[in-house]
């Protein structure tokens, strides 16, 4: 049994809020009435429900080993359903819309899908006891936080197909690297429809504020050799395999794992890149509302950050734990410049605009790089 049973006593004032918020079982567990310890009413009620349903779109490896910790912690098993931001979005929605809940937690990176699924009622108001420890600009307070650490958008290689020289090129200008005619064919990017984040990226270097950085004929040189168009997740699998040697546009919370195993890949994190968290929230109308409200509890706290940091080799994000990552020591790793890292985008309403199904920029990407999805 880990310190996480020090929240006991901080829950005591969450307990008044649960009774209040109005949130998924909107009735405290009856033990909170007679004055006994409201966190043990809370573990006895979601023991009784007997599983928990997890929709994320984190990488599904680390995703299953972190919620792991919680099943080891209290012997309520998690399912884990993992699909990319964009489809596990509409899928939630339409379960929600139609009355069907089938999620307890959804987490998603995409903040800006995360508010659309608050301002329709799809998420349940809920305060965890140490929801202080997460940054406030990251989170809704009452509905959602930044429990999963903190991703960057990356661009990788592979340390096996490129040379000693190539890779001081990437280094200092990554995005003009990939542009290099001798990587024709063997080059790879994420497509903006993935996420909000990618979309983000490359708005940040074609028309955003980081216009000046790079620019619409940057991405078309890129375009010229011919990339290989996936998602993140599938994408890097091909960076790992060999298939392509430099990769544009990867979430590196999904690198980790793979250099922490061996994989023969570096990243570099551009200037400017794109910035955020994958957030967890509570579903509204959820199978299993008190095992939704104990995860969030236990996710909330120190042991349970340490563990996906452990598990990922991506940066803490809650304020007491101290960043250990063995990767700070890697010769070639240098931390993104967070002066340069772009986490307001979900509030800039020019990218916004653009990047809605109705704006042009998704259309002049897809001319620019020939796709068609």
């Amino acid at each position: 049994m880990n310190n996480f049973r020090k929240v006991a006593t901080l829950a005591l004032g969450a307990a008044v809020l649960w009774a209040a918020a109005g949130c998924a079982a909107d009735t405290a567990p009856t033990d909170q009435k007679t004055g006994s310890d409201p966190m043990a009413a809370l573990i006895a009620a979601a023991k009784a429900e007997g599983e928990l349903t997890f929709y994320g779109d984190a990488n599904e490896t680390s995703l299953q080993k972190w919620t792991q910790g919680f099943t080891d912690e209290y012997g309520i098993p998690v399912n884990v359903l993992r699909m990319p931001g964009s489809e596990l979005a509409q899928r939630f929605q339409q379960e929600q819309a139609a009355g069907q809940a089938q999620a307890d937690i959804f987490s998603i990176a995409d903040r800006v899908s995360m508010e659309k699924m608050v301002t329709a009622g799809y998420i349940t108001e809920y305060t965890p006891a140490d929801a202080g420890n997460y940054p406030a600009e990251q989170s809704k307070a009452g509905y959602y936080y930044p429990l999963q650490n903190g991703y960057f958008q990356t661009i990788a290689y592979n340390t096996s197909k490129v040379s000693a020289e190539d890779i001081a090129k990437i280094q200092a200008d990554p995005l003009k690297a990939a542009a290099d005619p001798k990587f024709k064919g063997k080059v790879g990017v994420n497509m903006p429809q993935s996420s909000q984040q990618i979309a983000a990226l490359y708005y940040g270097w074609s028309e955003g504020d980081g216009a000046g950085t790079y620019g619409w004929d940057a991405l078309k040189a890129v375009a010229a050799n011919k990339p290989l168009i996936q998602s993140s997740a599938t994408l890097v699998q091909s960076l790992v395999q060999g298939e392509v040697s430099i990769a544009v546009g990867i979430t590196d919370s999904l690198e980790f794992s793979y250099v922490a195993q061996g994989a023969p890949i570096q990243f570099v994190y551009p200037a400017p890149t794109v910035g955020g968290y994958f957030s967890d929230a509570i579903v509204k109308s959820a199978p299993h509302p008190n095992a939704a409200k104990l995860f969030m509890e236990w996710a909330t706290s120190v042991e349970a950050n340490q563990l996906y940091t452990q598990i990922t080799g991506t940066a803490p994000v809650n304020s007491k734990v101290k960043d250990e990552r063995d990767i700070m020591s890697q010769d070639w790793y240098t931390a993104p410049d967070t002066a340069k890292v772009w986490f307001d985008f979900i509030n800039d309403d020019a990218f916004l605009k653009a990047s809605d199904a109705k704006g042009d920029f998704l259309k002049k990407w897809n001319g620019v790089f020939g796709y068609n999805g």
